[in-house]
């Protein structure tokens, strides 16, 4: 197996192909942060954004820029959604929620949805 071959086949597959996709189809030039609810074509079939997800394609993009290549396609996408994060993600004491609709508007509060999953993780369910 030649490492190198197949090295260069996967950059390029994230550079010219997964790369593109994603800063084409997710990013919500309208009121920030990413769509992640994408058909193969790149319609999006779900508005709602989770946080999460968010923070990976700001991680994403950030690493990239940081580490890869110095994009300015790449630190423009991280920066929007981190800023839709900043303003929208969390509750004002840093308790994040985790989702959001289109506009930014929590879809769970933080400390119910903690508060269930803590219950359902101390109940074995």
């Amino acid at each position: 197996m030649d490492f190198n071959k197949l090295a260069n086949q996967y950059k390029s597959e994230l550079l010219d192909s997964v790369l593109p996709f994603w800063l084409e189809h997710s990013q919500d030039h309208e009121y920030g942060g990413y769509f992640t609810c994408l058909n193969r074509e790149g319609k999006v079939f779900d508005t709602d954004k989770f946080i999460w997800l968010q923070g990976r394609e700001v991680w994403m993009f950030s690493m990239l820029y940081n580490k890869v290549e110095k994009r300015r396609e790449w630190l423009d996408c991280a920066v929007q959604g981190g800023e839709f994060l900043k303003r929208y993600g969390h509750d004002g004491n840093y308790n994040w929620y985790f989702s959001l609709d289109r506009e930014g508007n929590p879809l769970v509060d933080p400390i119910m949805f903690f508060r269930i999953h803590l219950l359902r993780w101390l109940s074995g369910s």
